[in-house]
């Protein structure tokens, strides 16, 4: 009962982020959900939810979507879901953990300090690279986000055209990733029933998030939103080293 209550609570605040930034509900639920609930389990139970929300963002900014530029994102998500099954079935835990946490301190800095300042808008071609490592990293660790954020987001993209893309690349991604972990055994009757727990919170959340983008002011609310990232990232590593026996 109380892996079902964290599930449930990590991932409606996961939800309201996400309808608020049109991102994020990984970012913020999966480091939280992982210090109580095994990796293994949460992980791929953290995929099914993601396809809910994924779909829930894609349906609703779904008249924004440019689906040419989607192309190479989706086409990349296959080969990235393979890699990111590989790395989970053989990389240990503590390792993946430690991972993640330098992974949030990456991109949280990047966001920090040079999102936005690039003028030039990318070729789309490296949506495929975006697509790849997105789906490997959300497969084995569960937060395949910031790949594509940071592409969008040098892709020229308008805040719409960012929502309604991520929303519907990770929609189709998320299939794909959820397909990849079952072939290999990843997928189980706890991480299922999991995820359907927790589904109806992260959905609730997401509906508030995006009542709330209305009147949020976005820049402010991002640079929160990496800091908190920053510090999760910094406690995951903390406390990873800690298992590991470095203090």
């Amino acid at each position: 009962m109380e892996d079902y209550l964290i599930m449930a609570l990590f991932w409606g605040l996961g939800g309201l982020v996400n309808g608020i930034a049109g991102f994020g509900a990984a970012l913020i639920a999966t480091p939280l959900v992982t210090q109580f609930i095994d990796l293994s389990v949460a992980i791929p139970a953290g995929t099914i939810i993601g396809l809910s929300m994924s779909a829930q963002m894609g349906i609703t900014f779904r008249k924004f979507a440019d689906w040419e530029r989607l192309r190479p994102l989706i086409f990349g998500a296959f080969p990235g879901a393979l890699t990111g099954v590989t790395l989970m079935k053989k990389v240990p835990g503590d390792a993946l953990k430690i991972a993640m946490g330098l992974f949030l301190m990456v991109y949280a800095f990047w966001g920090l300090f040079f999102e936005g300042r690039s003028q030039k808008v990318v070729s789309k071609y490296w949506g495929i690279l975006a697509g790849f490592s997105s789906s490997a990293i959300g497969t084995s660790f569960g937060m395949g986000g910031p790949p594509t954020i940071v592409y969008t987001s040098l892709a020229g993209w308008r805040q719409e055209q960012v929502k309604a893309g991520i929303g519907s690349f990770f929609m189709i991604a998320a299939i794909i990733m959820i397909s990849a972990q079952t072939l290999a055994g990843l997928q189980s009757v706890a991480s299922v029933t999991l995820a359907m727990v927790a589904v109806p919170s992260a959905v609730f959340g997401g509906w508030m998030g995006i009542r709330l983008s209305k009147c949020i002011g976005e820049f402010s609310y991002r640079k929160i939103l990496f800091s908190l990232l920053m510090v999760m990232g910094l406690m995951i590593l903390y406390r990873s080293a800690m298992a590991l026996g470095f203090f």
